[in-house]
């Protein structure tokens, strides 16, 4: 067996150079004998700091950790095992898991071995059901481990404290959310539309450099997590969040903004008169919507329709597919620039 032996002082430098350079034995572990440590090696190359050699003792194996399939091919039938749902969402310390109603019996021991998997994970739930009411709140059930539905979310250096049960929000739109941070200049005044517990305020705030960023939303739990989510990573010199309806905040505020997203996907376009009215000329406006493909044309068409109601000239400078409702149904933003 080949190994880089080296003296104890130079172990991490050497260490960093054979995983930068892909040279360590993946499947073995290093060995230490009196005053030198040896390193298991795929190959003969020369080594800063070590002597390569030939070694006749055995290397430790590394212990693999069982995945979630390694712990339930027993405990599952053939056709159970094909259907074991693998659509997944992690939100801070909790899996989000969708069982399908053939699973239901099973559903405890199915959660359990995600749980065994994953030492990161504290809790595992199962989805009730979908969105639903102004707030876009759904039901979840425990299946496993700590019996809460609060977390801490990490998304974009920011953290957000959620309940799944209390406010509305999707883990799966953290690249979203990151390519609007950077797509925002430098100086520009940012609203966003339905803020939730704050993750587009505080990933523009954290990632961008936007002077100012204000954020509505009308669910008053929402919105105590949000103003908490601000105070938490300190950027309340930067954010302004206020509590209620848009349609009743948004009017008697004063300020136009550079930029304005409608992070609501199935009824966004009914608030964008009320976003055209506050948006600066040259301005950006990012829409979101649900959508199947072949929707896609008369879609585009209802928003050039709305303008045109509302008298402003827009033009459409991109159409982004970030992410799935369902395998037929996209989340799609609208990039709009307003004339």
């Amino acid at each position: 067996m080949l190994a880089a032996k080296t003296e104890l002082r130079h172990i991490e430098m050497v260490k960093q150079f054979l995983i930068k350079n892909n040279l360590l034995h993946p499947d073995l572990l290093p060995v230490k004998e009196f005053d030198s440590f040896y390193f298991p090696l795929q190959k003969r190359v020369q080594v800063p700091m070590t002597t390569v050699l030939s070694v006749k003792f055995d290397f430790p194996h590394k212990v693999k950790a069982k995945t979630a399939d390694d712990l339930l091919k027993e405990k599952l039938s053939a056709e159970e095992f094909k259907i074991m749902p693998r659509s997944q969402e992690v939100v801070g310390n909790i899996l989000i898991l969708e069982i399908p109603e053939e699973l239901r019996k099973k559903e405890k021991i199915i959660a359990e071995a995600y749980l065994q998997a994953n030492k990161r994970l504290e809790t595992v739930v199962k989805k009730e059901q979908m969105h639903e009411g102004v707030y876009r709140t759904r039901k979840v059930k425990i299946l496993a481990g700590k019996m809460s539905k609060e977390t801490v979310h990490l998304e974009n250096g920011i953290r957000l404290k959620l309940h799944l049960e209390k406010t509305y929000f999707s883990a799966r739109s953290a690249g979203e959310r990151l390519r609007i941070a950077r797509l925002v200049k430098k100086g520009e005044n940012v609203l966003v539309m339905f803020s939730g517990a704050g993750p587009y305020p505080l990933v523009l705030a954290k990632n961008s450099r936007a002077e100012h960023i204000c954020g509505i939303e009308i669910n008053p739990v929402a919105h105590a997590l949000a103003v908490e989510n601000v105070e938490l990573n300190c950027l309340g010199k930067k954010i302004t969040l206020y509590d209620g309806d848009v349609r009743e905040i948004l009017p008697p505020i004063k300020k136009k903004f550079e930029r304005i997203i409608m992070p609501l996907p199935k009824t966004g376009e009914e608030f964008l008169g009320l976003a055209l009215s506050k948006i600066k000329p040259k301005g950006i406006i990012h829409l979101y919507s649900f959508l199947m493909e072949n929707e896609f044309k008369s879609y585009e068409s209802k928003i050039k329709e709305l303008c045109r109601k509302e008298k402003r000239k827009v033009k459409i400078i991109r159409m982004v597919k970030c992410g799935q409702f369902s395998p037929s149904k996209f989340r799609v933003c609208w990039d709009l620039k307003v004339e």
